[in-house]
């Protein structure tokens, strides 16, 4: 396409080559996405706000841009074309909902919102607006899960019998103090590549316990286990508890078998020391922030497609979670995924 293509939306215009973005949030996920806006040629970063302005200052020092006194004048920046909510979960709605009423595309950081009907006020406000509002599912973004993907539904890997996904990074208290237990925090990345892969479960039984916390009451690991409607088995593990220094680890490992093959994924075929931050030292976790943004970038706010996993998936994969709650509260027990919408 020309470099000075132009795409028109309602009223104002963005050249492909420079999309202006603003981070609302400068903690430790703006990193990853400072780094991918960074790589993308057709993308700049206007500018950061956040209420720790030092935070703020320290992204805008490293990737560029302006620090915003407050989230409306980010909103009000004419060069500001798609906010990045990087905020709080607990602010995501909120953020979210002003910036699509502003007119920008947004793209949330998970988990999109705690409350299902979060999720539906903000499928409204995106339609109303006519914007984009992506929920950032990294992980499915990553190109080895695209090629599963792809292989599923071509059929060559006959019919599917099971999925694995499996996560195991140390977190420590005071690191996992920021997140809460992982159902919530972590267990939505398996929910959503789950509905990516293979669609939603029937019904699922889980169960969690805390190893390492002393502080913390949650839990810091989690298994899932989900029905399919074909009866494949779907096993979804996570644990902040340890990590794996095997032979064969198990850091990030997604595995689908069927009758006539399977296909593997793991975050292990590159890594180097890297202690910033959880999973820093993974290559497979920047990229999958990367082309995540880069399918938000050039797919979605300029091509006008939709994002591979939606706000419907989203609100799946809420559902899912807390169905697997209900399960541990229960014991264990057989519980059905309600995906009223």
């Amino acid at each position: 396409m020309p470099r000075d293509f132009i795409k028109s939306f309602r009223g104002w215009t963005i050249s492909e080559s420079n999309v202006g973005v603003a981070f609302i949030g400068a903690g430790i996920v703006a990193e990853m996405h400072g780094r991918a806006v960074a790589a993308n040629p057709n993308a700049k970063l206007v500018g950061i706000y956040d209420p720790k302005t030092a935070r703020a200052k320290a992204v805008a020092r490293k990737f560029g841009g302006k620090v915003f006194g407050s989230f409306e004048e980010a909103l009000d920046h004419p060069k500001v074309n798609a906010i990045h909510v990087l905020t709080p979960p607990e602010r995501h709605r909120e953020v979210a909902l002003k910036s699509l009423r502003a007119g920008k595309h947004v793209l949330v950081e998970k988990p999109v919102a705690w409350r299902a009907a979060d999720i539906k006020k903000l499928q409204a406000a995106a339609t109303n607006a006519n914007r984009i509002c992506m929920p950032a599912h990294n992980y499915i973004y990553n190109p080895a899960l695209r090629r599963a993907k792809r292989l599923i539904d071509e059929g060559k890997l006959g019919r599917i019998s099971s999925l694995w996904v499996l996560h195991n990074i140390y977190h420590s208290e005071d690191v996992a103090s920021r997140y809460g237990g992982v159902l919530r925090a972590v267990c939505v990345h398996h929910a959503y590549s789950l509905l990516y892969l293979l669609g939603g479960p029937l019904r699922l039984t889980a169960t969690a316990s805390c190893i390492h916390y002393q502080r913390l009451t949650c839990e810091d690991q989690a298994m899932i286990v989900c029905q399919m409607a074909n009866g494949a088995i779907a096993n979804l593990w996570c644990s902040f508890a340890a990590k794996d220094l095997t032979s064969d680890p198990w850091t990030v490992v997604y595995k689908v078998l069927g009758t006539d093959g399977g296909v593997t994924c793991s975050w292990n075929e590159a890594q180097f020391e890297d202690n910033r931050g959880p999973g820093w030292g993974l290559p497979c976790y920047e990229e999958s922030f990367r082309h995540e943004i880069d399918h938000f970038i050039n797919r979605c706010v300029l091509g006008g497609e939709q994002p591979l996993s939606t706000l419907g998936e989203a609100l799946d994969a809420l559902r899912i979670i807390e169905a697997a709650e209900r399960s541990c509260r229960g014991r264990g027990g057989m519980e059905t995924v309600d995906y009223k919408h």
